[in-house]
């Protein structure tokens, strides 16, 4: 009997390996060893038929290596700003929301773009560190943690270099492990980048020494109106004598007297440099103008540079025939001289100056004519919101929304109107028509005129012997409420008005 049981079991496991004692084979595998021997040997033709009941084993595919440069990176500054590329919130969205994993399922860290722009907001960016290579744009720095002021990350960025897309995100944090990570962390990174290419402002978490001594300040604000000194609260009873003028009755009262004290306070902190609280009484000079005002100027400068006002009302003002070349100030440029030009103005005669004098009137007349408008010649413009910008267009419509601006350029004037060396500020748009170069000095000019003039549309002509030139050219309200007006308000705020306060 234990001999054909011998030979059954060594024909059945003559395909695995068989050893000599089957309860330690079990134990070997992990199975219970306990049983009759037909039990056991069963057991045993279970397990080599099912792999020993363990699952295969499954090879992750490694991740992808980045290689993370080591030096060469420079804090994040506003001369960054030319070399990013553009990098837009859909961008973001699309690496964190719809990217694909490892598993072919999009991972749709909602949640991590809403924490990180909370992150964003709450100024928990540290810092920021940027390098660029051939391999592309990488970002180094640390962020703050959420809820712990003591807990910081480092990260590693990895943008696209032409796109801005990004590729590669490493967070010391659990969830934001590389080289993809997705964590709130990235999310705020990436959102202060891409307002660091929109705005060009670093919003990264201030240092103590950024910002203004606390330790001084009130607790609380006092919010008590002021009160004369005669109605301060006192215990002592003041007698009349305390209130008496002193001086004699003949001398109280006088007209002019209060103008005379003005004048003399004035006068001796403008010569000594000292400062007198007496004159913080008067009010300040008001260089405001109402719309009664700005209609006056116009209508008495309707002669322009043949009218000693018009003279005097742009003296001390910037005028748009100069906003161009304001704009284009540098350093370099010497400031006192150029105030001195703009102040005083130019005596110079030349062939261009006489020639554009001599036929503005015969390009205004050949404009109306071809265009069947009644353009009129007018007067001085101020700005009602900026009292300190004027203006004096050729001409305007009666439409009481367009303005003319005419040039007859002398080295053009027997030539067709084209662009080219004798027209330097016209050029060719993609559909091939001949417009203004939003460069030149002309553009600048023409929308401040529409500024200041409060008026939308401008019909900009070159007049020459032979050709009558014609563009439409719109009020561009962007460029001259966030460009143009700050940088000419900067310019009159910072170099002009001082000039001009010097010279009187």
């Amino acid at each position: 009997m234990d001999a054909e049981m011998s030979s059954d079991l060594g024909a059945d496991l003559s395909g695995c390996r068989f050893v000599l004692l089957p309860k330690n084979e079990l134990a070997s595998r992990g199975a219970v060893g306990t049983g009759r021997k037909a039990d056991l040997i069963e057991r045993l033709r279970a397990y080599d038929r099912n792999q020993n009941f363990k699952n295969p084993v499954i090879h992750a595919p490694e991740p992808l290596e980045v290689e993370w440069p080591v030096s060469g990176f420079k804090q994040l500054k506003k001369e960054h700003k030319v070399i990013m590329p553009k990098l837009s919130r859909e961008q973001i969205e699309a690496y964190f929301l719809y990217r694909m994993a490892e598993d072919n399922v999009y991972s749709g860290d909602l949640q991590s773009m809403t924490k990180g722009q909370l992150m964003f907001e709450s100024h928990r960016v540290l810092a920021c560190s940027i390098l660029k290579n051939d391999n592309g744009i990488f970002l180094s720095g640390v962020v703050g943690a959420a809820m712990k002021k003591k807990v910081t990350y480092n990260y590693r960025l990895k943008l696209e270099k032409s796109s801005g897309d990004p590729l590669n995100s490493h967070c010391e944090c659990p969830a934001g492990r590389g080289p993809h990570g997705s964590c709130k962390h990235v999310a705020a990174v990436l959102i202060m980048i891409s307002d660091f290419i929109t705005t060009g402002n670093v919003n990264t978490g201030r240092s103590c020494t950024d910002t203004l001594m606390m330790f001084t300040k009130p607790k609380s604000s006092y919010s008590g109106s002021p009160v004369k000194a005669e109605k301060l609260p006192t215990k002592r009873k003041l007698a009349p004598v305390y209130l008496a003028d002193p001086r004699p009755l003949k001398y109280r009262n006088c007209p002019g007297y209060n103008d005379h004290i003005k004048n003399t306070v004035t006068n001796f902190c403008s010569v000594s440099s000292m400062d007198l609280s007496i004159r913080y009484l008067y009010e300040k000079a008001d260089i405001q103008v109402t719309q009664s005002d700005v209609d006056l100027i116009e209508r008495s400068t309707r002669l322009q540079s043949c009218s000693p006002k018009w003279l005097e009302e742009r003296r001390w003002r910037l005028t748009a025939s100069t906003f161009g070349e304001i704009c284009k100030v540098t350093s370099r440029r010497n400031t006192n001289k150029f105030c001195h030009s703009l102040f005083y103005g130019s005596n110079i005669q030349s062939k261009a100056l006489s020639h554009g004098k001599n036929y503005e009137a015969k390009a205004l007349k050949a404009f109306n004519l071809k265009f069947d408008k009644n353009a009129k010649r007018c007067g001085f413009y101020v700005s009602i919101d900026k009292s300190f910008l004027g203006a004096s267009p050729d001409a305007i419509l009666e439409d009481g929304k367009s303005i003319v601006e005419i040039k007859c350029p002398y080295n053009g004037r027997n030539e067709d109107v084209k662009p080219g060396p004798n027209f330097k500020f016209l050029q060719m748009d993609s559909n091939g028509n001949i417009v203004l170069k939003e460069s030149s000095n002309y553009y600048d000019q023409i929308q401040g005129q529409l500024f200041v003039t409060k008026r939308s549309l401008c019909y900009f002509v070159v007049y020459t012997l032979c050709d009558l030139f014609v563009q439409k050219i719109s009020l561009n309200e962007e460029y001259c409420n966030n460009c143009l007006v700050p940088k000419l308000e900067s310019f009159y705020q910072r170099v002009f008005r001082p000039y001009v306060a010097s010279t009187l």
